[in-house]
């Protein structure tokens, strides 16, 4: 079967915003305690429930007669190779991933980038230093909000602290009143802020 370009294209329409995939056999995914590529090792398959994933785009790139290659923005859990076969299924035919490649994550880019080369060759110290970068960095799509001294002492305790104009819901990033990230939070029903996961030491 040689593809048909136009066919795929329409396709692809049907492959944004909310799409259902039923999770492959190979993946960590647990059926009554055991991970499904477990199961999938010993030569098993289990009914799997549907799960919906977000793809925000998918733009199509090469098309050969049999191949074609896609970029595609899609939210955390999305299985590409399962979104490769059931574009291919739509088109009456079937595909698998030859070659797979993580370009961002959030606000992380390809140009962020670093090989395990480049950091192997800096060694230790400095020269590393200069390609790290800062924890929060990776979460700057949640809102920040700043603490006082007592209310990021309170936090780091482990108590919900009520954080005049924060957010109604959600993950926060949490920094204390000399601008050092703490770690994340989250709002509870009441709307104090409590602490989800904390990278910093009570100094106390």
């Amino acid at each position: 079967m040689l593809l048909d370009e136009a066919a795929l294209k329409e396709a692809l329409k049907e492959f944004t915003g909310d799409v259902e995939q039923i999770p492959p056999m190979y993946s960590a995914l647990k059926h009554q305690g055991v991970r499904l590529y477990e199961l999938a090792r010993q030569g098993k398959v289990v009914e799997r429930e549907p799960r919906t994933v977000h793809i925000s785009e998918i733009k199509l790139g090469a098309v050969t007669a049999d191949s074609f290659e896609l970029t595609v923005a899609c939210s955390k859990g999305t299985y590409i190779r399962t979104l490769v076969e059931d574009i291919a299924k739509a088109i009456g035919g079937c595909a698998h991933v030859a070659e797979l490649r993580r370009t961002g994550v959030g606000k992380l880019n390809e140009g962020d980038m670093i090989t395990l080369s480049t950091l192997e060759e800096a060694g230790e110290g400095e020269a590393l230093d200069a390609y790290l970068q800062p924890i929060d960095q990776a979460l700057g799509a949640w809102p920040e909000i700043a603490l006082t001294a007592d209310s990021a002492y309170y936090l780091q305790n482990g108590q919900p602290v009520q954080v005049p104009a924060a957010p109604t819901t959600g993950l926060l990033r949490l920094y204390d009143d000399q601008q050092q990230f703490l770690g994340v939070g989250e709002i509870l029903s009441d709307g104090r802020v409590a602490p989800r996961r904390l990278f910093v030491k009570n100094r106390a």
